[in-house]
């Protein structure tokens, strides 16, 4: 799994996704992984959305790599593009 969401940063990079830095990108795979797998724990809604832990993912990818949230502004845009990107094979039943 780790190989694929290595991927999907590469070509969001690729694509010119200022987030996706190679530099960063391991330890954002490992944050994003950690925060995907704690949701449920940390939110405890009966019926949780997919766009829910969209959003949730942005906002610890956000925290974890901007030291002052409240300067990332118009960056939320391209963490949830992240997010959603990478949500796309986390949420998938083929990996595990």
């Amino acid at each position: 799994m780790q190989e694929t969401l290595n991927s999907v940063l590469a070509r969001l990079w690729d694509e010119g996704c200022p987030i996706a830095h190679p530099a960063g990108r391991s330890q954002m795979i490992k944050i994003g992984l950690r925060r995907w797998q704690s949701f449920e724990r940390r939110n405890k809604r009966k019926h949780p959305t997919l766009d829910a832990r969209i959003e949730d993912l942005a906002v610890g990818l956000r925290d974890a790599f901007e030291p002052d949230r409240r300067m990332a502004g118009a960056m939320m845009t391209d963490y949830r593009y992240v997010a959603k990107a990478m949500a796309a094979v986390l949420a998938s039943p083929h990996t595990e």
